[in-house]
């Protein structure tokens, strides 16, 4: 099950039969930025979040914590990423 933020504002405008247009006017935003937030998994600003839960019927809280661990498991990423990268050149560095 897709537990991401992307997911979990797609699923909740698709039960409220709105169009990614229809939220975007709801939000007073363009639907380029709902499908950054849909398509490509963009978090918006707490505010907008807020603003997202009054309007698909949910409540705040429930997505902060979505985007927060979201959040959490792209800088555990990266960091592992960066880990791993030094590491590679370390054990290259001893082979010379």
């Amino acid at each position: 099950m897709d537990t991401s933020f992307a997911h979990k504002i797609r699923e909740l405008r698709n039960k409220k039969g709105w169009s990614v247009r229809d939220l975007a006017t709801e939000l007073s935003t363009t639907a380029g930025y709902v499908s950054k937030i849909e398509a490509r998994g963009e978090i918006p600003s707490p505010e907008m979040i807020i603003k997202l839960a009054e309007l698909l019927g949910t409540k705040p809280g429930e997505l902060i914590e979505i985007a927060k661990a979201e959040k959490a498991r792209e800088v555990s990423q990266a960091v592992q990423q960066k880990y791993d990268d030094g590491l590679t050149l370390y054990r290259r560095s001893k082979k010379r």
